[in-house]
């Protein structure tokens, strides 16, 4: 068999390995960008959307900027709710809650990528909270993180749902 004839096989494992290291990078990355004074908002928002698309395209689901937009809004009360305290200019308040609200958000696609896209997100709101804690017990891993420095994407772009 030549080279351009050989198939690579990807298991589930490697694609929830491969998730998670997106979820984390994006995590890392939140806590950079919460205290960036230009960036703000629009930054971490952009920084959510780019991860929910590559978690999709990590599963092969074409996830596009709208969609991952909506998703994001549509998780509404338990993310939403948690991102405002970032808009408080307190470092030591806004990193650990940009990590952790992010870190989940990327769980939570995951699994709900894994669950066939449902329309009723109810059932993931475990898998938030206790992605935000496992985040927040490891907040010192994220904030060291290699990557962190490193865009998922244009971060000065604006996304609507």
């Amino acid at each position: 068999m030549t080279e351009e004839n050989t198939v690579i096989v990807i298991d589930d494992k490697d694609r929830k390995d491969e998730a998670e290291l997106l979820c984390k990078w994006a995590a890392a990355r939140a806590g950079v960008i919460v205290v960036t004074p230009v960036l703000g908002t629009v930054a971490l928002t952009a920084n959510d959307v780019y991860m929910v698309m590559k978690i999709g395209e990590v599963y092969e689901e074409k996830i596009t900027e709208k969609a991952a937009a909506s998703l994001i809004v549509g998780m509404g009360a338990f993310f939403i709710g948690g991102r405002l305290s970032t808009l408080v200019p307190f470092a030591p308040l806004q990193i650990p809650v940009a990590i952790a609200t992010t870190y989940a958000l990327g769980r939570v696609v995951t699994e709900w990528i894994i669950a066939g896209k449902p329309k009723d997100l109810s059932p993931f709101k475990t898998v938030y909270e206790e992605a935000v804690e496992d985040a927040k017990k490891n907040i010192d891993i994220f904030k060291k993180a290699e990557n962190k420095d490193t865009p998922l994407g244009d971060e000065s772009k604006k996304f609507e749902d």
